[in-house]
Order: structure tokens, then sequence, then C-alpha cells
């Protein structure tokens, strides 16, 4: 059934927040017009109803995400029991492993980090709440691939622009070591220096909702130190899924 014209108009405003990061605070019309593709007198006018309702506010002749946004931040975060216990897990591992931790969600054919726990080291992987980053690349990435062929495909034709949806050997070979060990360890694939280890993080109904992991520089987090912090990431995703109501480990689609 096609989508009524409110629920349109709804998407279009989400878009359309969606443009600011932490990177991107102040856009102006004509940012906002480019970054969705959205018409200008489109992006206009819902940008006054989103000053009405406070959801932006006006700096001048540019736009910030508006305070009432907080209000739902601090709901949405107090409501979350997987938040918080996802919160003193990404402690636990900063401090058990030195390295800076944190918990992703899926969003679309991206990560999203929802809780990050700086190091305490001089030489760090700086992360941020909120950060945006591909399926394709790092440990993270690879762990919502490995239990979900449907997104697999997606980003998969994404990488190869609707080319194609053959899986390469690696990839596949490090999917299966994924599953069979319960973490993986990826290697410079976002950013030359940086490493990243990641464990599922499961619902219920065995869906794979978050992606527990570190992060470092790859002179300390390396293959070696991995077969350490594996097993120890992997066990403390597992105490989350058991709060989530852990289910049996299926993946979405064929995983063979």
């Amino acid at each position: 059934m096609a989508a009524g014209p409110s629920v349109l108009v709804l998407e279009k405003a989400v878009k359309l927040l969606d443009c600011f990061t932490p990177e991107r605070t102040h856009l102006s019309v004509g940012d906002l017009h480019r970054l969705t593709g959205l018409p200008v007198t489109t992006v206009a006018r819902l940008i006054n109803t989103l000053v009405a309702l406070e959801l932006l506010h006006k700096t001048g002749d540019t736009y910030r995400v508006g305070l009432r946004v907080l209000t739902w931040t601090a709901a949405a975060t107090a409501a979350s029991d997987l938040l918080e216990a996802a919160d003193r897990a990404a402690a636990h591992l900063r401090d058990q492993t030195g390295e800076t931790a944190g918990m992703y969600i899926p969003r679309g054919t991206t990560r999203v980090a929802v809780v990050v726990k700086l190091s305490h080291q001089s030489i760090i992987f700086r992360g941020y709440v909120g950060q945006l980053m591909p399926m394709r690349a790092g440990a993270a990435g690879k762990v919502f691939l490995a239990y979900d062929r449907h997104l697999l495909s997606a980003v998969l034709v994404e990488m190869n622009e609707g080319a194609g949806i053959e899986v390469p050997p690696e990839l596949e070979a490090q999917l299966a070591l994924t599953r069979e060990q319960g973490w993986i360890l990826t290697e410079q694939e976002r950013e030359k220096g940086l490493n990243s280890l990641a464990a599922p993080v499961f619902d219920s109904t065995g869906a794979v909702v978050g992606a527990l992991g570190i992060g470092g520089p790859s002179f300390r987090l390396n293959a070696q130190s991995a077969r350490e912090f594996g097993p120890l990431v992997a066990e403390t995703a597992a105490s989350l899924s058991s709060r989530s109501g852990d289910g049996p480990k299926r993946s979405v689609g064929n995983s063979a």
C-alpha cells in the first residue's frame, strides 16, 4: 500500500534532520537542498515547520538541531536497558583492554555508534556517539554482514555500483570465521594503522541488534592481542545478548 501524504512529509523531514552530524552542526537551506536532493521550496517549507516545533533552531543564515531533540535523546537512553548495559560493558572492555570500546547498531548499509568509551592512552581510536561508518569495512561491519545475507547483498550492490552481488572469497572467509569463533579482528580496513575487533549482540529472535567491540592502533591491537581480547569481547557481548533475551543464533537469509 502506498504511503499517504503525511507519511511522505515525515520521511522528508527525517531525511533533512539526518543531514546534521557532529561534523555538520550548522547547515544552510542550500546545504540541505544539496545533501537531500529535495527541491529548495520543499526544504524551506520543512525548515519553517521544524523551527516552529523547536526541532531546528535558526542561527543567522544557518540552522542547527533544536534543543527539543535532547529531551527525546534523554528519554530514549533512559528507556533502553540494553544501552545502559552496553555503556557499562564498553567501559569494562576499555578498562580491561586499554582500547577505545563501544557498540554499534545497523542503519541501512551503514552502522552508527551508540556507545563510545575512549581509551585513556595517548594514541587511540577517537570514535564518538552518532558516528556513521560503512558496513563494508571494520570488525563491527563484518559482524552485521556475517549474520544478515540480505544486508550483505545490499552492501555488495552498493560497493559494485549495482554490477553484481557475488561475495569475494576473502570476505566470505571473514564472515564464516566471525560465525565460527563468535568475534572477528579486522586490520587497517577503514584507516591505515587502525585495527578493530567486534562480536555480535543478539535479540530474542537470534537476530543481531548490535556489535560490541574495541578499536586501537595496529601496534597494540593485533593478531597476538586478539587471542586474548577476542574471547573477552565475545563473552561481554554474550552478556548483553542475555539481557535482550538471547535467542537461537540464526542468520537472516541463507548463511550457507
